[in-house]
């Protein structure tokens, strides 16, 4: 006894071809993908300079960095800097770092969305910032900037902890 089967579209072999194709092209080639290369970390805490910002904002922060950088100038990490009771502008502002600028033997520049809340009880904000660290060191050495719309908002100098670069080879 014979089994009919039915009949395939001729459609049908040019859809699975379609879509194998746009599976290939969605996905980048490895060979073209950027490299890592160098990655940030730090924490501790930092003194702000009211002389060097240019909202005159003074105290104590509190703040951890980690970010990998990649090639083609993205980034990813997160930044997160909490100004203490008792600074100019107690608060906490955050976010995920998305991209780089700068040189691997001299400043570095972080791009960051994210938010910042007012102390006490603040709302969460959206902000947009950038972190450029100045230096990498320790205490009294390392410094890093908060800048907000172009304006330097926070400069700081370690007095405890340490921020770091490592560079891939």
């Amino acid at each position: 006894m014979k089994v009919a089967r039915a009949a395939r579209p001729a459609s049908f072999g040019l859809f699975v071809a379609a879509v194998l194709t746009a599976v290939l092209f969605a996905y980048p080639a490895t060979a073209n993908a950027a490299s890592v290369v160098a990655t940030i970390n730090g924490g501790g805490t930092a003194i702000m300079d009211p002389s060097r910002s240019d909202f005159g904002l003074a105290g104590t922060t509190s703040f951890g960095i980690h970010a990998t950088l990649y090639s083609d100038g993205t980034a990813r990490g997160h930044v997160n800097c909490i100004d203490q009771m008792g600074s100019t502008l107690p608060g906490n502002i955050f976010g995920e770092v998305t991209s780089w600028e700068g040189s691997l033997d001299g400043s570095i520049t972080l791009n960051v969305v994210g938010k910042f809340v007012g102390i006490p009880g603040g709302h969460p904000q959206d902000v947009s910032f950038s972190v450029t660290i100045l230096s990498f060191g320790g205490a009294g050495v390392g410094q890093w900037t908060l800048d907000i719309g172009g304006a330097t908002a926070c400069f700081e100098t370690l007095t405890s902890g340490q921020i770091v670069m490592r560079r891939r080879s």
